[in-house]
């Protein structure tokens, strides 16, 4: 059954107010096109219903649209050639298979490519440097810091490596205040999913286990954990590379230790790291108390690394099903560890599974800024360099958020005149094209 995201019609109402605005200050032309890699999320068929022929192809990520089959489907029946679900990253590895996808779904139109993950980092290059697509192709915008640095374990290639071999420009999202706003949300949703498959299959949920939990990696979806555990009364345990986040926390009267004895004393453990630590360091398996649920709060191959720790024969699936939220594993010292949607040998985190994701208001601005960035890269007399990856400029985020007030909270909002706004449009197009 579908889960309904609140207030379609205040959400059309955003998407078509900001993307009229974005037009007219980008000047963007009718033939611009967009490539997405995105979350098969529900309200993308809201979005993309507003972009009209902008969607040029839709690759849904598979962490998200193995569980949401049927918002695939809607996808499918609504944007009918232009949702690739059968598409993945292994695929998008083959430069041959990349070009040959790009020129079939652009049919010689300028596009950008506007991903979460990096799936067309290893090709960059080639999509640049290529006669037909590389005269077209505006540029690049990346959504996620995994995106643009890559897997630790070099296994998955990020804009960083590739970066000073492409000749387009490449736009990250990852530290723009939206992102930072929207990722406040997502700790909050982890938690409410994991108590939903915790009923289903222990029959308890968080709080009423009574058990020792541990944050691994305190960034902003970390410290959303832990705000959401300290407001019901729950003290976890936490732990960061940092030394400097660790100071911090020990400062706040957190519980702050060693990533060992977090490990050996937590019953259920939030992963937050980005990175294959546990691949990187697989002796900390022998830490990990006995029987414990481990939470990735990314994907499986990049926040763990469980693909990698199959394959170094470091863990083993013993007990999985399709219909069990909860898989156990083996180690080699023949200790039990669970892993939370890890039936798959890969592991996904639980927000995922929910078909409008975390359902915070803050992902319709990240949507917005995914196709600000698209046209701004696209627009006439914009400047910035290839080779290197620029931010999100603060124009562009200032713009999105004003409009997100103007419609989900007009109270909160500055009051301009219609021809103060339209000379404030005038500089933030200046602003953008003067780099």
């Amino acid at each position: 059954m579908k889960e309904p995201f609140e207030h379609d019609d205040m959400h059309l109402k955003f998407y078509k107010q900001t993307i009229a605005r974005v037009n007219e200050v980008c000047n963007t032309s009718d033939d611009l096109c967009f490539v997405y890699v995105q979350h098969a999320f529900s309200p993308l068929i809201t979005h993309f219903s507003c972009l009209r022929n902008r969607l040029a192809a839709l690759i849904p990520k598979a962490s998200s649209s193995r569980s949401n089959r049927h918002v695939v489907k809607q996808l499918e029946d609504e944007f009918p050639r232009r949702v690739y679900a059968d598409i993945n990253r292994g695929h998008l590895r083959n430069t041959d298979f990349t070009l040959n996808l790009l020129k079939r779904v652009t049919h010689g139109r300028p596009f950008a490519i506007l991903e979460y993950g990096g799936y067309f980092a290893p090709s960059a290059e080639a999509i640049a440097n290529d006669p037909e697509l590389g005269r077209k192709l505006v540029g690049f915008v990346e959504g996620t810091e995994n995106g643009i640095k890559g897997a630790e374990d070099g296994s998955t290639i990020g804009y960083q490596q590739v970066a000073h071999k492409v000749t387009k420009p490449i736009i990250s999202k990852s530290k723009s205040r939206i992102k930072k706003i929207m990722d406040r949300d997502i700790g909050p949703a982890i938690i409410e999913s994991c108590n939903t498959i915790l009923h289903h299959s222990i029959g308890i949920g968080i709080e009423a286990t009574q058990s020792n939990i541990g944050i691994i990696g305190l960034g902003s979806i970390g410290k959303g954990l832990l705000r959401h555990l300290n407001n019901d009364n729950l003290k976890p345990l936490v732990f960061d590379l940092d030394l400097a986040v660790m100071a911090e926390l020990a400062h706040s009267k957190h519980l702050a230790v060693p990533q060992e004895t977090l490990l050996a004393k937590s019953d259920l453990v939030f992963l937050n790291t980005g990175s294959c630590f546990l691949a990187q360091q697989p002796e900390l398996l022998r830490h990990i108390k006995e029987n414990a649920i481990l939470v990735l709060c990314t994907s499986g191959d990049i926040e763990a690394g469980i693909p990698q720790l199959i394959a170094a024969k470091q863990i083993q699936l013993v007990s999985g099903d399709a219909n069990d939220h909860i898989a156990t594993y083996k180690t080699r010292d023949n200790k039990s560890i669970r892993i939370m949607l890890g039936c798959d040998s890969i592991g996904q985190a639980p927000n995922l599974v929910v078909e409008s994701g975390s359902g915070s208001l803050a992902n319709l601005m990240s949507d917005m800024e995914f196709y600000a960035l698209g046209c701004h890269l696209a627009s006439n007399g914009t400047v910035l360099p290839g080779g290197c990856i620029s931010d999100s400029p603060v124009a562009i985020q200032n713009l999105i958020i004003e409009q997100w007030l103007q419609v989900f909270h007009p109270e909160c909002r500055n009051t301009h005149s219609e021809s103060t706004r339209l000379s404030r449009a005038k500089q933030f197009h200046q602003t953008w094209v003067s780099g």
